[in-house]
C-alpha cells in the first residue's frame, strides 16, 4: 500500500512538474502580456468605429489600411509596406424590399448580395415563388418561374453541432440560387439570410453569376418567415425591389504587410493572415477585424518579451476576402515572383470568441508534429490541434506546398453576427480577444522554435 501511495505521488509530481519548463514559463508570460494589454482591443475599436463598411474599393477600406499601418509602427515591426494589386470590384449604394399585399406596403429588412446588379429605375415589382432548394427550380420549370421573383427560404438546419457545417449546408441558396433562378427566367431573387438567429438583421454575402445576372438580396430571418406566411395566405402577394449598385471593372487596392525579421533563418517566412475588408453593411468586428488585430498583436508580444524569433514573422492584412478573394491570389503571385520561401501560414478568420482549436492543412506527418504542441496551450482553452481547414486568404499558398493553419474559436454565436450590422464592436469580449492573441502567439512561438520537421 505504501509502495502504491509513493508511486502515485511520484506520478502526480511528474505530471505537475512536466509543464513547468522554460517553454511553459515563457508561454505563461505571453498570456500575461496578452491578458494585461488593451492594445488590440483599442485598435479594433478604431477599425470598427472609424472605418466600418470597408468593402474593398471603398474609401473606408483605404482608411482601414492607414489605421493598421499606424498601429504596426508601434508594434516593433522591422518593415511595413503596402502590396498593390488590381482587381474588379463592386459597390452598393442602397437596396430595399417591400412586401405588397391587400393594398398595403411593408418594408422588409434587406441588403443586396454582392455583386448584384442594379434594378431598373423605379425598381422591380413582381409575384413571388417560394422554393426550398436549388433542385426545386428544376422541378417547377421555366413556366412557373419566368417573370417572377424567386424566394429561397430553406432554413438553417439547427441539428448541426458545428456551426460552420450548418453554414456550409445552407449557403448554397445564397451562393448559387440567384444564378440558377436567372437560368429559369426569374427577374430577381430574394434569399433567406444564412444564419440560425431569428432577428431583423439581413446577412449579406457573395453570390456567383456565370451567365445572366439578376438583382439579388438577402432578407432577415424574421422577414423571411413573414413573407412565407403571407404567401401561404395570399399567393398573389408581390415584392418590389430596389438595388443601386455598380460593377467597378478595375481598381487599385492593397494588402498591408508588416515583418519582424528572423535571427537565424530570416529567409523562412511564417505568415499570420487575416482580412481587413468587410461587407458594406457592417463594422466587421468579428469578421474579420478581430483576426486583423489578433494576428497583428503577435508582433507586439514578441517585441515586448524580446522573443528572438528564428524565422521571419510576416503579418499579412489581406484585402478582398469577401467577394473575389483577389488579395490572396495577388499575394501568391508576389511570393512566386520574388522566389520567397514560406515555412507556414496561419489564418484567423473565425471571430474572437473563446479559444477552442487549431486546424492544420498539411501532410499527416506535419499535422502530427504540430499537434504535439497542444499540451502547452491546452490550459488556455485549445482543446485540440488536428487536421482540417487552412483559410481562404492563405489558401492559394497551398499550391506551393505551404502548410496552412487556422485558429478556431467557439463558433456558436459567430453566424448570429456574420455579414450583418449586428457584427459591431460591442459584440467583442475583451478577455476572449486577449486569449486568442495568447494562443496564436504561443503556437507561433513553438513552431518557430522547434519547427515541424
Amino acid at each position: 500500500m505504501k509502495f502504491l501511495y509513493a508511486l502515485m505521488m511520484l506520478l502526480l509530481t511528474d505530471t505537475v512538474a512536466l509543464p513547468q519548463n522554460a517553454d511553459s514559463l515563457l508561454i505563461r508570460k505571453i498570456f500575461d502580456q496578452a491578458l494585461t494589454s488593451r492594445n488590440a482591443y483599442d485598435h479594433l475599436e478604431q477599425l470598427c468605429t472609424q472605418a466600418p463598411g470597408r468593402l474593398f474599393g471603398s474609401p473606408n477600406s483605404l482608411l482601414a489600411l492607414d489605421l493598421m499601418k499606424a498601429a504596426f509602427e508601434q508594434m516593433g515591426a522591422d518593415t511595413i509596406y503596402l502590396q498593390p494589386f488590381h482587381t474588379p470590384a463592386w459597390k452598393c449604394d442602397s437596396s430595399s424590399v417591400y412586401l405588397i399585399n391587400a393594398g398595403k406596403q411593408l418594408s422588409l429588412h434587406a441588403d443586396a448580395l454582392g455583386p448584384s446588379p442594379s434594378t431598373p429605375a423605379g425598381g422591380i415589382e413582381a409575384e413571388v415563388i417560394e422554393v426550398q432548394s436549388l433542385d426545386e427550380l428544376e422541378t417547377l420549370g421555366r413556366k412557373a418561374i419566368e417573370g417572377k421573383i424567386v424566394f429561397f427560404n430553406r432554413k438553417w438546419d439547427p441539428t448541426f453541432i458545428r456551426t460552420f457545417e450548418g453554414y456550409g449546408d445552407a449557403v448554397d441558396q445564397r451562393a448559387h440560387g440567384p444564378e440558377k433562378a436567372a437560368a429559369y427566367g426569374a427577374i430577381a431573387a430574394v434569399v433567406r439570410s444564412v444564419t440560425n438567429s431569428q432577428d431583423h438583421f439581413p446577412h449579406t454575402g457573395s453570390t456567383r453569376f456565370a451567365g445572366k445576372k439578376i438583382p439579388a438580396l438577402a432578407i432577415s430571418t424574421l422577414d423571411a418567415d413573414l413573407l412565407s406566411a403571407t404567401l401561404s395566405n395570399s399567393p398573389k402577394a408581390r415584392l418590389r425591389l430596389n438595388v443601386a449598385s455598380e460593377d467597378l471593372p478595375d481598381i487599385l487596392t492593397y494588402n498591408l504587410i508588416a515583418e519582424r525579421k528572423g535571427r537565424e533563418k530570416p529567409e523562412e517566412i511564417i505568415v499570420l493572415g487575416s482580412h481587413i475588408d468587410t461587407w458594406f453593411n457592417t463594422a466587421g468586428a468579428h469578421d474579420d477585424g478581430a483576426g486583423v488585430v489578433m494576428t497583428s498583436d503577435v508582433l507586439r508580444i514578441f517585441s515586448a518579451l524580446h522573443i528572438p524569433n528564428k524565422r521571419s514573422l510576416r503579418i499579412v492584412v489581406y484585402m478582398d476576402e469577401e467577394l473575389y478573394q483577389s488579395g490572396g491570389r495577388a499575394y501568391l503571385e508576389a511570393v512566386k515572383a520574388k522566389g520567397e520561401k514560406h515555412y507556414l501560414a496561419l489564418e484567423s478568420d473565425g471571430g474572437a470568441f473563446t479559444p477552442r482549436m487549431f486546424t492544420v492543412d498539411a501532410s499527416p506527418e506535419i499535422v502530427e508534429k504540430i499537434a504535439r504542441f497542444q499540451p502547452f496551450v491546452g490550459p488556455y482553452g485549445i482543446e485540440t490541434i488536428k487536421a482540417g481547414w487552412g483559410g481562404v486568404d492563405i489558401g492559394p499558398l497551398k499550391t506551393i506546398q505551404v502548410p496552412l493553419m487556422s485558429y478556431g474559436t467557439d463558433s456558436q454565436r459567430y453566424f448570429d453576427l456574420h455579414h450583418s450590422a449586428n457584427d459591431s464592436f460591442d459584440k467583442i469580449n475583451l478577455r476572449e480577444l486577449q486569449l486568442g492573441i495568447g494562443c496564436i502567439s504561443s503556437v507561433i512561438y513553438l513552431i518557430d522554435k522547434y519547427g515541424y520537421e
